[in-house]
């Protein structure tokens, strides 16, 4: 807008009440450690704009039956006394990118900019292999449906723990087979399947994500350094609901538990002493090292995502330990505005994290049992 008009000069007048665009999308708000955020969008769109509580505030007043002043003064009410200048800056800025009905159909060069980068998505990764998942099929759009959802948790949690009640007799069966001829190929084959049950694993958040949003993701692989890694992203996670951004979450690990019963159901129906049971055994105890790493409350797996979600706090690890180093301290704590279920989860992560780690010794330590003895 700028070049065209004075910023809040036509929007502040009192007989403008403005109005969200058509397609626009607020999503919940959340705590990054210091401030409350938004991401807000237009369907449609691939752009993603981040608010702040001022704009949340004043985004939240945007109806179509308030003027500027109007909206100025009911903040005011709501114990945030904000300018006009202010409310009519944040107005025009929501209104730049679209968020906002545009009561004129003038051309600016800004806005024209600002338009054409709305169909760019975000590009912020070092790729080795990228693909888009933006074709009409979505093999696993399926999942998005809670019963479906539901039906695989269940398999899945089943499948996990058969999977582990068996762990001492898939040791046995590695144990017994012999190094070069058993049990090298047989890590081989469960390595191959552990990558395709990855794969498996971000196709279902891929596929969830899409079902329930209607945007594109990026299914990739990414560098550690020189170590490849498994990426998926999902721009446009943080403008659904919770319960929708908890099913796109939780689709990840409940497909990959679910799929622990292949190993599990090959393991009993193979004959003593065979490859095949060599195999099964292998790949049985990596799908289960694999499997509690990623439903654990370690950091960046998919329970602490989980945990973010309910909670609505973006990276809860670091805001979680900075908190408790009193990096953010303040002389009450959290604020007292933040949820209850948010001030508690950032509390207890830490902890939580003990009683992760502990947890994963033990099962490992119970699980190596018949190896090492």
């Amino acid at each position: 807008m700028s070049g065209t008009q004075e910023a809040g000069a036509p929007q502040a007048a009192a007989a403008w009440r403005p109005r969200l665009a058509a397609g626009a999308q607020v999503g919940p708000a959340r705590w990054d450690g210091q401030q409350v955020l938004t991401d807000v969008s237009v369907a449609g769109q691939e752009r993603i704009l981040r608010v702040g509580l001022r704009e949340r505030m004043v985004l939240d007043l945007v109806d179509g039956t308030r003027t500027v002043p109007e909206m100025g003064a009911e903040i005011a009410r709501q114990g945030l006394p904000l300018p006009e200048q202010v409310v009519g800056a944040t107005v025009n800025r929501l209104l730049a990118f679209g968020l906002v009905e545009r009561p004129f159909a003038m051309s600016a060069p800004t806005l024209d900019a600002i338009d054409r980068r709305a169909a760019v998505g975000a590009d912020n990764l070092s790729e080795v292999w990228a693909v888009r998942g933006g074709s009409a099929r979505n093999p696993f759009g399926f999942l998005a449906a809670t019963p479906v959802l539901v039906l695989l948790a269940a398999v899945g949690i089943v499948a996990v723990v058969v999977g582990w009640t068996s762990a001492d007799t898939a040791w046995a069966a590695v144990l017994a087979a012999p190094p070069v001829t058993g049990i090298l190929p047989a890590l081989a084959i469960a390595i191959a399947w552990s990558c395709g049950v990855t794969l498996l694993h971000e196709g279902a958040h891929v596929g969830t994500f899409r079902a329930l949003s209607g945007r594109r993701a990026r299914l990739s692989v990414t560098r550690l350094g020189v170590v490849p890694l498994m990426n998926t992203q999902l721009d446009g996670l943080a403008l659904l609901s919770r319960g929708r951004r908890f099913r796109v979450v939780a689709s990840g690990p409940v497909v990959s538990m679910a799929l622990v019963s292949v190993p599990c159901v090959v393991l009993a129906l193979a004959p003593p002493g065979s490859f095949l049971e060599v195999a099964a055994a292998t790949a049985l105890l990596v799908d289960l090292l694999v499997v509690s790493l990623a439903v654990s409350f370690l950091p960046n797996t998919d329970g602490t995502r989980l945990l973010e979600v309910v909670a609505s706090v973006d990276q809860l690890q670091a805001v979680a330990f900075r908190t408790l180093t009193g990096r953010y301290a303040r002389p009450r704590g959290l604020p007292r505005g933040l949820p209850l279920v948010t001030r508690v989860v950032v509390v207890a992560y830490p902890f939580l994290l003990v009683a992760a780690v502990v947890s994963l010794l033990l099962a490992g330590a119970s699980a190596l049992a018949p190896a090492l003895t």
